[in-house]
């Protein structure tokens, strides 16, 4: 990257926001291995990793619905909070067995802490389980904060998930940005007044063009350049 480009970035932000999911890192085989195992104790099928990405972004619970649905059962209310109770249980226990980070994701976030910008995850995976792999995987430093599902009284899409947690890392929404995959990455940016970069392999059924996004990215280590562009007003 480009020193100017250095320049343009931490003039215009001093802080990225980050989904996890699909975004830094890819989980499906591990989600659904847990999925499948809360299944497989329900006498139903196991769902594939297509169906994990799939059914994935809006938090545990409406994971876990869809997963029974696919199988044909519909779960009330109870029964969706005791089937995301045995998915956590499971997924908690092993969460990085087939976890990686996609390519580029550790070079441009050390980048960006030389870079001296505060660098948080806001996800709707569980607060406890997306520290577990960010420090497994050693992004965590220099990811300095996460906002899971269940850390705020609300959650992605509203715009307070990710508010509340630039307000906690010390930053200005004025000066963030959000990098995400999904509708729901762009609909709480544009909500909180920050711009969206999305990645284009991520876990959406739309295609990430289609989203909203003030610009999308087809590899991780094009993200400065594209942070650049923004800084200097390009699309």
């Amino acid at each position: 990257m480009h020193p100017n480009a250095d320049n343009l970035i931490t003039t215009r932000f001093d802080t990225v926001i980050y989904d996890l999911d699909g975004t830094l890192i890819d989980s499906a085989r591990d989600m659904c291995v847990a999925v499948s195992r809360v299944l497989a104790d329900h006498g139903l099928p196991p769902i594939s990793d297509d169906d994990a990405r799939h059914f994935m972004g809006e938090g545990s619970k409406i994971t876990m619905r869809r997963a029974f649905a696919k199988a044909g059962r519909t779960l009330d209310e109870d029964e969706a909070s005791a089937v995301t109770r045995e998915f956590v249980r499971y997924y908690e226990a092993d969460p990085v067995r087939y976890t990686t980070a996609f390519d580029g994701v550790p070079e441009v976030v050390a980048r960006f802490d030389r870079l001296g910008l505060r660098q948080g995850v806001c996800t709707n995976k569980f607060e406890r389980p997306a520290r577990m792999i960010l420090a497994d995987l050693k992004l965590m430093p220099p990811i300095a904060d996460v906002a899971g599902a269940d850390t705020f009284t609300v959650r992605k899409p509203d715009p307070g998930h990710i508010l509340q947690l630039v307000a906690r890392m010390g930053g200005r929404p004025d000066r963030a940005v959000m990098i995400g995959d999904s509708l729901h990455d762009v609909g709480a940016a544009h909500a909180a007044g920050l711009p969206a970069v999305l990645v284009s392999w991520g876990y959406t059924a739309r295609p990430a063009r289609e989203l909203g996004a003030e610009t999308v990215i087809d590899r991780f280590d094009a993200l400065p350049q594209a942070l650049g562009a923004l800084a200097a007003g390009r699309p």
